[in-house]
């Protein structure tokens, strides 16, 4: 009987649509038309658009008035959607005045080019193909193409549930034509094996009664595109873990537009560090309103050094454009050697800089062999040796706002922070758990900030009146487990991994209370090295290399920080980045 309802209430949705997904608007508002591109010549990029934002105070939006949650054009002849939020706190942020213009997914990327448009914030997924004519900002949602299958199969019928994606070989699954559903579900299958029957449909909705009726095991898309459509009967069904193919959400804007690029990325990392302590920023609380079932992506949009506490405005950028005098890339596959920065021999450092140095040792090296090219590491200040051109990339950096006006930094490939270590025979793992009389709190030597930080962190769960002890790794142990000085310890997991790992006796908490990234620094504006270094490490995220390499450094049982892997070619400047 169940079946049969759902069955019922899906035929009346599919007879009231047309065989387009998204029927037009009344004529109550009127109809938005789109923007049609105008045959001109692409736009020449002279000067940042930094210059027309300080000359004009107007900030040009492109955006889809159907793409739910991202933008949507309402009956009253409103623009909702998490990217017509996000433009606005932009426009806000700036203090210029915001102007929507309507783009369609076939139109938007050519009214980007002749300058219709200062940005893109229009559901745009960043996609290898798209680096060669345009940049993005750091990515803001991870999402995916999945499979969605029903979560209680009717058992009566001889269906068996689905727990993985890899239990649909040879069955059918749905997916609309046209879509990059379809586009994802063929690759996926070419390069897993996975012999997955695709059975086409007009729209999403007929796909959803495919999916009920029994013709299909399972239907391919986005995942708030099916989610959108099963509105009315989600309790009916999942979406399996393994994705076709993540999709990391991004701003677009002009390729090379280097202070347009850091004004837009400052201004997101500043709204997703708004907050005080235990409290959402105001980008997280967007995203959650948005996507209330999905994790911030905090590894994809990484907080620099020194944001700043006051909001970022485009008359502090400059307005050139400047273009590298040489290409990095060129010259290390031409001379077949890569010049690395920031990586010091284990032995000339402090044994507790030892495992660091090393980690960033073998990444440089794993890099340089998916290159084809060997390693020559060089010594100095790192900053200085990438800005000079004495070296092509430099490891071990934790991006600085103070230095992006000398280089670039890539995606982040660690991520460190504070957490608590606690005995693993007391249920300390959090702040929340400190119940006991004495509440006293272990922090480095070191760490200066650690205690207004643990204050702050704890006073957010109702815990207060905390008490410190100064301790450093080598008397950790002792302090917690033997003099019983404290009850934790507060510190960075670079410190507080190599302790644990040596006693059994101690645990490492869940939560992490702050985070901090290491990246690398690359030559400024040399978009193509840029993406050649962040190619390599999504593939090495991939394949699991960059959880390898960095696990010394790493909390036992985590992966590597989820950077967001871009859709496309594994293949680029010749080089075959995959293993």
């Amino acid at each position: 009987m169940k079946r049969l309802l759902l069955l019922l209430s899906l035929l009346l949705i599919a007879l009231t649509v047309t065989a387009q997904d998204d029927p037009a608007p009344t004529l109550v508002p009127p109809t938005p038309v789109p923007v049609q591109p105008t045959g001109e010549p692409d736009f020449i990029l002279t000067e940042s658009t930094v210059a027309r934002l300080q000359n004009d105070g107007v900030l040009r939006v492109g955006i889809l008035y159907n793409e739910i949650p991202f933008g949507q054009y309402s009956i009253r002849g409103e623009l909702a959607g998490f990217d017509a939020d996000l433009a606005r706190l932009l426009a806000e942020t700036w203090e210029v005045e915001l102007e929507f213009v309507q783009v369609t997914r076939q139109n938007r990327f050519d009214l980007l080019s002749n300058g219709t448009v200062d940005l893109l914030l229009a559901a745009v997924v960043h996609d290898r193909a798209l680096d060669a004519s345009f940049e993005f900002s750091h990515s803001y949602r991870l999402g995916g193409q999945v499979i969605m299958v029903e979560s209680e199969p009717d058992t009566e019928a001889g269906e068996v549930e689905i727990a993985s994606i890899f239990n649909l070989s040879g069955l059918p699954v749905g997916y609309v034509v046209g879509t990059e559903g379809e586009i994802t579900l063929n690759n996926w299958i070419a390069s897993s094996g996975v012999q997955l029957q695709p059975r086409a449909y007009l729209t999403y909705d007929q796909m959803l009664a495919a999916l009920f009726g029994g013709e299909v095991i399972g239907i391919a898309g986005r995942d708030t595109r099916l989610l959108r459509t099963a509105t009315s009967v989600l309790d009916a069904v999942k979406i399996l873990d393994t994705t076709l193919q993540e999709e990391s959400f991004a701003i677009a804007m002009l390729r090379q537009d280097l202070h347009f690029r850091n004004l837009i990325n400052r201004t997101l990392q500043y709204l997703a560090s708004d907050a005080d302590i235990g409290q959402p920023s105001t980008l997280e609380q967007l995203h959650t309103e948005y996507f209330p079932n999905d994790d911030f992506p905090y590894a994809t949009l990484p907080i620099y050094n020194n944001v700043g506490d006051d909001a970022p405005v485009p008359s502090q950028f400059p307005m050139d454009v400047p273009i590298p005098q040489t290409f990095v890339a060129t010259n290390i596959l031409t001379s077949g050697i890569v010049r690395v920065a920031g990586a010091p021999a284990p032995e000339s450092v402090p044994p507790e800089q030892a495992t660091l140095a090393t980690v960033n040792r073998n990444l440089a090296q794993q890099i340089a062999e998916r290159w084809g090219v060997q390693v020559q590491f060089v010594d100095g200040d790192p900053i200085q040796l990438i800005a000079s051109g004495q070296a092509d990339l430099a490891v071990g950096i934790t991006p600085d706002w103070d230095t992006a006006s000398q280089v670039d930094f890539s995606q982040p490939y660690v991520q460190h922070g504070r957490r608590l270590m606690y005995p693993e025979s007391r249920d300390w793992a959090q702040f929340s758990s400190l119940q006991a009389t004495t509440r006293i709190i272990a922090t480095f030597r070191d760490e200066p900030d650690a205690e207004e930080l643990a204050e702050a962190w704890a006073s957010s769960v109702g815990i207060f009146n905390l008490r410190f002890f100064g301790t450093d790794p080598e008397n950790a142990v002792e302090t917690i487990l033997e003099n019983n000085n404290a009850l934790v310890v507060f510190g960075d997991t670079f410190k507080l991994l190599p302790i644990v790992r040596s006693n059994d006796a101690l645990a490492l908490g869940p939560t992490w209370y702050d985070r901090q990234f290491l990246t690398l620094a690359l030559p400024q504006n040399d978009v193509d090295f840029r993406r050649l270094v962040n190619y390599t490490l999504q593939e090495m995220l991939r394949d699991g290399s960059l959880t390898t390499v960095t696990a010394p450094i790493i909390p036992d049982g985590e992966r590597a920080p989820n950077i967001g892997i871009w859709s496309g070619s594994s293949q680029y400047l010749g080089l075959n980045l995959a293993r």
